[in-house]
């Protein structure tokens, strides 16, 4: 190939027939593949980290609605002191 020469698509399409050619898998290929897509599919005991995962990531979602259950509780407190302030300070 000289070098500045444009390729055309034909060229390109061609070079790609003669060098890709479908190849048919073997049986026992095939059989071993899909022997292992169904071994990794679920047969296997969840990997002892992936269960501590688990379990942080559920602590860590608790702990977060109970921190904003917490901050709403006090948010009402505060407003209803507030209001009980403002009540004592009309009635003085």
């Amino acid at each position: 190939m000289v070098l500045g020469k444009k390729l055309n698509a034909r060229k390109i399409e061609s070079w790609l027939e003669r060098s890709l050619v479908p190849v048919e898998p073997s049986p026992a290929f095939v059989s071993e593949l899909r022997g292992r897509l169904v071994v990794l599919r679920g047969s296997r005991m969840p990997s002892p980290w992936m269960v501590v995962l688990a379990l942080s990531a559920m602590l860590i979602i608790i702990v977060t609605w109970f921190g904003l259950g917490l901050r709403l509780v006090l948010a009402l407190l505060g407003l209803i002191g507030l209001v009980e302030r403002r009540r004592r300070s009309t009635e003085a």
